[in-house]
């Protein structure tokens, strides 16, 4: 049953203390699966330990879309992040109250608010035109 396994343990005692280093210290944790040594066995018992959960993001990119998953344990998420051509090129648990590469980043915000201002200024503009027709 566990022939094969080399890594997964280790990555499953490095999650744990991650979890409990984000629930007593507020501490985030990521480790990049892809750039560590696991067998197909590894993948298999680390995805069926840690399960699935109900939430999923998935952000649709021109050059970078990613996926997350939440774990069936709260604050574990697994994420992809693909090319262009959709392989993937980054797989990471990681271990958040939130995926941090799926938050908002303050440059982004300020990319929002200009173009929110824009299609507020636009807006009101169109009914005032309206408004005086």
């Amino acid at each position: 049953m566990f022939d094969g396994i080399m890594n997964a343990p280790y990555i499953l005692k490095e999650l744990l203390l991650a979890l409990k280093d984000l629930y007593q210290k507020d501490q985030e944790h990521i480790i990049y699966i892809n750039k560590l040594p696991l067998t197909q066995q590894d993948r298999e018992l680390l995805l069926d330990v840690l399960g699935r959960g109900s939430v999923r993001i998935y952000i649709n990119s021109k050059t970078q879309p990613m996926e997350y998953w939440e774990t069936s344990i709260s604050g574990i998420w697994v994420g992809t992040i693909y090319d262009r051509e959709g392989k993937p090129t980054l797989e990471i648990i990681e271990v958040n109250y939130f995926p941090s590469l799926a938050k908002s980043y303050k440059e982004d915000i300020e990319e929002g608010l200009k173009i929110f201002e824009e299609r507020i200024r636009y807006t009101v503009r169109e009914i005032l035109e309206k408004a005086q027709d």
